[in-house]
């Protein structure tokens, strides 16, 4: 998005969105900006090229949304508001210009083609329309009046764009055009001037359509949540009915194979869901009673059913979309210097063009055809001149990639952000929820006293069945995993911050901490080898077994590291609160280059303000609540496992929406191969110009040819952006 300026627009101002149906280039907003940024009572304007829109911050005493449109339509476009939550139309305002555009472009291509037929037909050769053979200057009525209706059909989208910049004493590029155009028809070349105006108004249809389809691919992510779901009805039936109808505490239901249609949590059912659309995991999410579910997500071979928790307009899936729109904001420091570079660069090529007009004829000594021959030279270098190529394919580029990483699961807020991941030197990693899995499991049951581990193991699930508790869900995961029957139990009671207790076969068992023991009898001897992760299982005084839980390393954390490395970040630092021992067995099973465990949220702040001093940019990793001071300090703080926290998704510059740490060192990759792209695109317009100035200047290229040249380039450099949309994550 490009902002008229850089400051907060003031609190008392007004904000309206836009629809400009021809906002396709950063020339049109140049053009808006010029025309309304100076009038008293607009503070602030916001463009989104991508998607034709422009934000107004107005002063509401000297404005109103009528006043503006017919602002917009003074500097020769339409406008028509956009509402916040109104349904996205079947066919916008820039689809139905672009396709008037294209009928005008089909017949003003069959009008060129039978008026160049003709032409050769009376010349005898086609050559003649090139300016060979010795009829090649003399042209006749019917080719004549064909070349400028051709001409007349293309040039109508020009003409009024460029009278209105005439007016506002300012040149873009329809004025370029026109003056290009009207030059050659004045100097007797009218295929040149409809073979220009034919492949202006062509590039303008082939880079709409590239600019469309950049677009679309985020509104491609709205289509994901289907328009209807089957909500239970106060008989217990199932009705179809529109998502907009279903309130929070609905009770809905989603059959194998359909998609999700609103947020909400498991109430029955157990299936997988594949949440690659919103995730990115490759891995379909086993779901159970409890569990989330999100809009958009495809279910598996089970019924669900779910109770509603976020209504359409609200669900994760909207915010995700909503909080894309927003990050066109964050312009990216490479656009700025394209935008900085165009505004210097135009009116430098007018005058170097009106330099060559008029120079070499004066050194040459004036005559009718010296003079004609350098104004058509300064036509050509005009028709060069037109900067949309250089300026469209940076963002548009930065619009692929934000919309590639959001397909992966990764949440970017805006080109600013993706160009800083891309430069880190330096990485802090939070431990839990970042390396490791942030939930116990059960790694070892060891038993005592005549009972095997399978029994212990039976007894202390048996317990735990009907508990919530992240230890308890990690002793059912292990006794389900080891395939262990559950035993009967009753009378189970919970010991607040101690553990529990129940009856099983007649017996009074009880499991807990190291604490409960000591309590129940357990000697220090025997609780000596008990550490502070371990669970234990008695009856009476007697120790029966202990169960050792650990914070999983993620199966990728190590592979995540070493890839880091690879791309030539370092330091990668380990900052934790938890113990010495812990912390340190995972820097070491992990690879990284140091580590600090025992740190309280100050201390991670030092750390990165520590690297920074070092190592110039350096991103904070963690899971965007505990962590978000420090992520708050870091040049780019990404927030691991973003899908089940509003407060990540909101806080953090860049949001993992699942749990896989691989996709951090993937971003940044895909962030400095971004970076190349848009080097490679500048390069290659400027390379283009460059050449063509070069031979206009000595009087080596025509009309049309450059046009052909500046179409080219601009359709390489967006088809190279667009390449973007296809990256996938590993």
């Amino acid at each position: 998005m490009y902002e008229s300026s850089p400051s907060d627009s003031p609190a008392t101002s007004t904000q309206v969105c836009l629809q400009v149906a021809e906002l396709d280039c950063a020339e049109e907003a140049r053009i808006l900006t010029e025309g309304l940024s100076s009038k008293p009572g607009i503070d602030r304007l916001d463009f989104d090229v991508m998607r034709g829109r422009m934000d107004v911050y107005y002063d509401q005493a000297k404005w109103n949304v009528p006043s503006l449109i017919d602002a917009v339509k003074s500097l020769g476009m339409t406008a028509q508001p956009v509402a916040e939550d109104a349904p996205q139309e079947a066919t916008p305002p820039a689809a139905k210009t672009g396709k008037q555009r294209e009928r005008a472009l089909v017949r003003s291509g069959a009008f060129l083609l039978v008026a160049v037929i003709a032409q050769a037909w009376e010349a005898g050769t086609p050559a003649a329309i090139f300016g060979y053979g010795d009829d090649a200057h003399t042209i006749s009525f019917l080719p004549m009046f064909l070349y400028l209706i051709s001409i007349g059909l293309g040039i109508r989208w020009i003409l009024p764009k460029a009278w209105k910049s005439v007016l506002r004493l300012t040149a873009d590029m329809n004025v370029l055009m026109t003056v290009a155009v009207a030059g050659a028809i004045f100097l007797g070349e009218t295929f040149e001037a409809a073979m220009v105006t034919f492949l202006f108004t062509l590039s303008e249809v082939l880079e709409q359509r590239s600019v469309a389809r950049a677009r679309n691919s985020i509104q491609s992510l709205m289509s994901l949540a289907p328009d209807t779901a089957r909500r239970k009805s106060e008989s217990g039936e199932f009705e179809e009915v529109a998502t907009d109808e279903i309130v929070d505490g609905d009770i809905c239901s989603v059959r194998p194979g359909e998609r999700v249609p609103l947020d909400g949590e498991v109430v029955s059912g157990v299936s997988a869901v594949d949440q690659a659309p919103i995730t990115g995991e490759s891995v379909p999410v086993e779901k159970e009673p409890g569990d989330p579910v999100y809009a958009g997500t495809i279910n598996g071979s089970g019924s669900l059913e779910f109770r509603v928790q976020g209504t359409a307009g609200s669900t994760l899936l909207d915010r995700i979309v909503r909080l894309i729109d927003q990050a066109y904001q964050r312009r990216a420091p490479s656009e700025q210097w394209v935008d900085q570079f165009a505004r210097y660069y135009t009116p430098t090529m007018m005058l170097l063009a009106v330099a060559v007009m008029i120079v070499p004829p004066t050194i040459q000594g004036w005559s009718v055809e010296t003079a004609g021959q350098w104004f058509y030279n300064g036509l050509v270098l005009l028709v060069i001149a037109c900067p949309c190529a250089l300026v469209i394919s940076t963002p548009v580029s930065i619009v692929s990639a934000l919309t590639a990483a959001a397909r992966n699961g990764v949440l970017v807020k805006g080109g600013l952000s993706l160009e800083t991941l891309a430069k880190v030197n330096a990485i802090v990693l939070d431990k839990t929820g970042t390396l490791t899995t942030g939930t116990p499991s059960v790694t070892k049951v060891t038993s005592f006293n005549g009972m095997s581990e399978d029994e212990a193991l039976a007894i202390a699930a048996s317990l735990q069945q009907h508990s919530t508790h992240p230890i308890a869900r990690a002793i059912l995961r292990y006794a389900k995993e080891a395939n262990v029957q559950h035993v009967d139990s009753s009378e189970v009671n919970e010991i607040p911050g101690r553990g529990i207790t129940g009856q099983v076969n007649g017996e009074e068992i009880w499991l807990g901490s190291a604490r409960l023991a000591q309590e129940r009898g357990i000697s220090d001897q025997q609780l000596s080898e008990a550490a502070a992760n371990v669970v234990i299982l008695g009856r009476g005084d007697t120790l029966l077994a202990t169960l050792r839980l650990e914070d999983q390393l993620r199966d990728t954390a190590v592979h995540a590291v070493e890839r880091l490395h690879e791309l030539d970040v370092r330091p990668v630092e380990l900052i934790s609160g938890d113990r010495t021992e812990v912390v340190q067995q995972v820097a070491e099973e992990v690879g990284v280059d140091a580590w600090k465990a025992e740190q309280l949220p100050e201390d991670k702040i030092d750390a990165v303000t520590r690297l920074r001093d070092k190592h110039q940019l350096v991103a904070m990793v963690g899971d965007g609540i505990n962590d978000g001071p420090a992520l708050a300090a870091a040049d780019v703080g990404v927030a691991m496992g973003a899908v089940g926290s509003d407060t990540a998704i909101e806080t953090a510059d860049v949001a993992l929406m699942s749990d896989e740490i691989e996709k951090l060192p993937w971003l940044i990759a895909h962030g400095r191969r971004t970076l190349w792209l848009i080097k490679q695109n500048i390069a290659a317009a400027l390379a283009i110009k460059v050449v063509f100035v070069l031979l206009a200047m000595f009087g080596w290229s025509n009309l049309w040819l450059a046009i052909l040249a500046d179409t080219g380039v601009s359709l390489a450099v967006i088809a190279n952006s667009l390449r973007l949309l296809r990256t996938k994550s590993p």
